[in-house]
């Protein structure tokens, strides 16, 4: 419930839905003033904006829903790809997405792939260092050439990569452990 006093001004004024809860908490003197009206409703604006503005910027994340022409120029700039003046906005990310369709995989796709390459699990772990990507490969692999050169292929050209092999041996051990406690008193007995 909004506008607890209100007056004909404010229902005239106050479109903003903020505004609207703003004036709730200011001193009720405010219900004539044409100026202090038309403050509140230009915060409440602002504001209105920025309840909508994280649901929008999430979707400038994936190049399916850009719809602001900033997102579109930066996805643009990482895929080095220089649009035409006379393209519009659907071309553009047309063309984006048939690039990325040539050559974008995933961290999954490419654990799949080299998983199906030498036969065992494989994980990419991210982000372990600067511009830097692990590959683990949970078992011994002898030849790791055709790994690599996957891996060269489809990997972004900034960034760099370690391949791990690691063997998980599996053991059953049998460990015991005993603790004593004892107790001693001294006692000296002089002769004299």
């Amino acid at each position: 419930m909004y506008m607890q006093n209100r007056t004909k001004m404010m229902e005239e004024i106050l479109k903003s839905p903020e505004a609207q809860k703003i004036i709730d908490f200011v001193s009720p003197v405010y219900g004539e003033a044409y100026v202090g009206l038309s403050l509140f409703n230009a915060i409440g604006t602002a504001l209105d904006d920025l309840d909508v503005f994280p649901e929008k910027f999430k979707d400038q994340l994936i190049l399916q829903t850009v719809s602001d022409e900033w997102a579109l120029n930066y996805w643009e700039e990482q895929y080095k790809i220089y649009p035409e003046k006379d393209w519009d906005f659907e071309t553009r990310r047309k063309n984006l997405m048939e690039k990325m369709g040539n050559h974008f995989y995933s961290p999954r796709k490419i654990e799949n792939v080299l998983s199906a390459m030498t036969g065992y699990n494989v994980e990419l772990k991210e982000n372990t260092g600067k511009n830097k990507f692990d590959v683990l490969i949970r078992g011994f692999v002898k030849d790791l050439t055709n790994a690599k050169a996957f891996v060269d292929k489809v990997k972004p050209a900034h960034l760099v990569y370690d391949i791990k092999v690691s063997e998980l041996i599996e053991a059953n051990l049998q460990i015991y452990l005993g603790i004593g406690v004892s107790q001693h008193e001294h006692y000296e007995i002089e002769v004299q």
